[in-house]
């Protein structure tokens, strides 16, 4: 069955092209998982670097508390001051407004919304605000204010179920959730599949579940293997048959809070990244060839 399941990863990677040249439309996709550990930030770090060197304009949004995401993109975490509620529990009317939160980085094609400790207060405002009115779609309807000034708004969602993770979902065009070979969980993917089909009833939306992918994999073991078809048999075509491969370049660039491809754009966990956004059909092929220029030292 796993031969059978990578033997078919190209034709659903052209097909996926296929289908994003048709959209030809701005997203924002939602990186979850309830475990911590699973290379989460890491991946939102390393696809929205992918998307920018590409050429696309990214805007990625770290709603944890942690603040790796910032970090990462350089920001100064020490002196934040970022008015949340305003953001996520005010419904804006002008797009300037939201783009107040917006920052540049000084990676070309990148922008954040940055997250600091009052991220862990916002969580209970939110939860007093939502007595009254819906204010879980109101982090969607700013987003809509600036949508189209990117291809892509990638939001980084902290480990912990809450009310700000809802916020993020009902935002989201589609969510993506990475899980670690030691992270076996069946009841916290179908909780979190739910939970999205809760709100897309609740609301009347439709968020897509866009697929599990396996983090931090240490080669082609027979745990890896057995586990890789669990899930295959478990979710069918919602789990992604692109897994990335453990390397201490990761490590290294978590530690030295330098992006990925900067740090070491020809390590292993790189090629599977760019290999995971063709599969998930973000990228097409004019911007392919921009990566691969940047790959062979052209760019």
């Amino acid at each position: 069955m796993y031969n059978r399941i990578m033997n078919s990863v190209q034709k659903k990677i052209q097909k996926n092209y296929n289908n994003k040249r048709k959209k030809n439309m701005s997203q924002i996709i939602s990186f979850i998982n309830e475990k911590g550990g699973v290379a989460k930030s890491t991946s939102a770090i390393t696809i929205s670097q992918i998307l920018a060197i590409s050429g696309y304009k990214v805007l990625i949004i770290d709603l944890d508390p942690q603040m790796n995401t910032t970090k990462m993109f350089g920001k100064d975490t020490t002196n934040l001051d970022v008015n949340y509620e305003y953001m996520f529990c005010e419904k804006q009317l002008r797009e300037s407004s939201v783009m107040d939160f917006i920052e540049e980085t000084e990676y070309n094609n990148i922008s954040i919304i940055s997250a600091s400790k009052e991220l862990n207060t916002l969580i209970y405002k939110i939860y007093d605000r939502s007595k009254e009115r819906n204010v879980e779609l109101f982090l969607r309807s700013n987003l809509e204010l600036i949508k189209n000034k990117y291809d892509y708004i990638i939001i980084d969602n902290s480990p912990f179920k809450s009310y700000l993770t809802t916020c993020a979902i009902c935002a989201s065009d589609g969510i993506v959730t990475p899980i670690g070979l030691d992270n076996f969980s069946y009841d916290g993917l179908l909780s979190l599949l739910d939970t999205i089909q809760d709100i897309n009833n609740k609301y009347s939306l439709s968020i897509e579940f866009m697929g599990i992918f396996m983090t931090k994999v240490a080669g082609r073991t027979t745990l890896y293997k057995q586990m890789f078809e669990s899930y295959e048999e478990m979710f069918g075509d919602k789990f992604l048959p692109v897994s990335i491969r453990n390397c201490i370049a990761v490590a290294e660039s978590n530690t030295s809070f330098v992006p990925l491809l900067s740090y070491d754009k020809r390590c292993s966990a790189a090629s599977d990244y760019i290999e995971l956004v063709n599969y998930l059909g973000l990228m097409d092929n004019k911007h392919y060839r921009e990566i691969a220029k940047y790959l062979k030292g052209e760019k």
